[in-house]
């Protein structure tokens, strides 16, 4: 991404803007005023950008006033054509408010990061104002850029900015990138969004149980962390019983041969119902299908998907992700399942850029000689909608873009275990052994440590809170193991809402220590270190023959 050229040349107009933190027009006179300079004619007024002179008689001279300070305004910029809004990239926006720094990504114009540019500009008034960056680059996406009709055109822009609620915002593109609009010039151009008010969020309900785990006993108490997090959330599921979930408006379709794989299929749909309890509290999507299907039966299966969603593709099109079908993954990611290897295959979905329409949950069932496989799949369902939370509650700022890489998969993690019916299932199904693989899928492999420690732990947690990277490097698959530690030991002091009302908190803009120190009452600096020797414990211990039975049992 590169900024527009205009801009470097307006480099002194940016600089004045950025000190007083507004946007005003920039009429100054031939000959600059300054208090005191001698002046030409009595009366005469020069304008800069922030004061009006007059030249005033003082004695014998003629002299330039002290000044008056102009009223702060963001954009005054006549336009010639009121109705139709128009660029000005001479100015450059600076928001009012430089506490929150916001995480954007682009909700349409799939390019090629190597071919392509892109940058932000905002609607002030009848003008489009280039933005001022923080940081910016682009991210691969296989969910919303369907590879079929864009070749390379792989990635979305994002970008990190300051910019106030209810601002409304637009992406300009340059180079090759797949967009339905353009400009006069022939530059990309994306539909308008704002800058939603901050939305509302939850406080969570105090962990129940009785087991009085808090930040200054955790560690001597790593033995109870499992029984206090799986008894609050049956708690919780219990005190959501009557609430209204995402089952209102659930939607499923199971094959006749993952059926017949799968007897027991059926008990995805259980889990997933105590998912939407468990979680009742916060947004969903307003249609939620779970699809189990085999490769195979894709075509029928494909038939049936137009009548749960006609008109849009987008449960076939991550179906087609799934069994390699144009992919729009890298050679050798493990999230391409071509062919049934004797492993199930989950994935989520959701409508695009309508975050809100529908999302599903979609199980390819493969035969198999272990059952063991097939009870993965059936917690992995509500894994899978623990993403779609995700999804809802970040919408804005579109997938994981504002969260740390330890929550996005711990957070589905503990859910799929906390759903289980039974506190030996809760333990068997933790995935504790941690390994390495990329976000999308690459350089799988399984790291050589028996005994982790605390150390090891900060710096993980270091590079997993670093939002703009984490997700490429190996280390992202961490948060599958570490992640669900920590998520976990959260619910213990928090309770089960605990992590997804953090969630809420950064989804409006508040940074991981402000959020942290709002929900969990201590700073996330003190917080970490004591998270990684509760983790260290915890991916110790699953090395060690008493991996299920150092834990209490409730």
């Amino acid at each position: 991404m590169q900024f527009n050229a205009l801009m470097r040349k307006k480099s002194v107009i940016a600089a004045l803007i950025l000190a007083t933190s507004i946007l005003i027009p920039t009429h100054v006179s031939a000959a600059t005023p300054k208090a005191g300079i001698a002046c030409s004619k009595a009366g005469l007024t020069r304008t800069t950008a922030t004061k009006k002179f007059t030249c005033r008689k003082s004695g014998k001279k003629l002299i330039w006033d002290k000044g008056v300070a102009l009223p702060q305004a963001t954009i005054a910029v006549p336009s010639p054509t009121p109705s139709v809004p128009t660029t000005n990239a001479d100015l450059i926006y600076v928001a009012k408010d430089q506490r929150i720094l916001r995480h954007l990504t682009a909700s349409d114009g799939c390019a090629n990061p190597n071919a392509a540019t892109a940058h932000l500009q905002v609607l002030i008034g009848q003008n489009w104002i280039n933005v001022k960056n923080i940081n910016f680059g682009w991210a691969v996406t296989f969910n919303v850029c369907p590879p079929e009709q864009l070749g390379k055109k792989d990635s979305l822009a994002w970008v990190e900015v300051y910019m106030d609620p209810g601002t409304t915002y637009r992406w300009v593109y340059t180079g090759e990138v797949n967009i339905s609009n353009r400009n006069a010039q022939g530059n990309g151009i994306s539909g308008s969004t704002t800058v939603p008010l901050p939305r509302p969020v939850i406080d969570p309900h105090p962990v129940e149980g009785g087991y009085g785990i808090t930040w200054e006993n955790i560690a001597s108490r790593v033995q109870d962390i499992s029984a206090a997090a799986y008894t609050d959330a049956q708690a919780t599921i219990a005190r959501n019983a009557r609430a209204p979930t995402a089952a209102d408006n659930f939607t499923t379709y199971l094959s006749p041969g993952a059926q017949s794989i799968d007897p027991n299929i059926q008990d995805s749909i259980t889990l997933l119902k105590r998912t939407f309890t468990l979680y009742a509290a916060f947004p969903h999507p307003s249609k939620v299908f779970f699809v189990g299907t085999t490769l195979d039966e894709k075509d029928q299966t494909y038939a049936k998907i137009d009548t749960l969603s006609p008109g849009n593709p987008f449960i076939k099109n991550s179906f087609d992700n799934m069994y390699g079908i144009n992919p729009n993954l890298p050679a050798g990611s493990v999230f391409t399942n071509s062919k049934c290897n004797g492993s199930d295959a989950l994935r989520n979905t959701f409508t695009w850029p309508d975050l809100k329409a529908a999302g599903a949950i979609l199980t390819s069932f493969c035969p198999t000689d272990n059952p063991q496989i097939h009870v993965e799949a059936h917690h992995g369902a509500a894994h899978e909608y623990a993403h779609l939370i995700q999804i809802q509650i970040y919408n804005y700022h579109n997938l994981r873009a504002a969260q740390p890489c330890w929550m996005t998969e711990g957070e589905a993690e503990w859910a799929q275990t906390a759903v289980s019916p039974d506190f030996s299932s809760y333990l068997s199904l933790q995935h504790l052994h941690p390994y390495y693989l990329t976000t999308l899928g690459t350089d799988y492999s399984v790291p050589t440590n028996t005994v982790w420690s605390a150390s090891e732990l900060t710096d993980y947690f270091a590079n997993a809170n670093k939002i703009a990277t984490c997700g490429a490097t190996p280390q992202y698959a961490l948060a599958y193991s570490a992640g669900a530690a920590a998520v976990e030991a959260l619910v213990a002091i928090g309770g089960s809402e605990a992590p997804f009302a953090l969630d809420q908190r950064m989804a409006n803009g508040e940074s991981l220590d402000q959020a942290f120190n709002a929900v969990f009452h201590i700073d996330w600096a003190k917080a970490v270190l004591i998270l990684s020797d509760v983790v260290a414990q915890k991916m110790t211990h699953v090395n060690q023959s008493d991996a299920l039975t150092y834990q209490t049992r409730p």
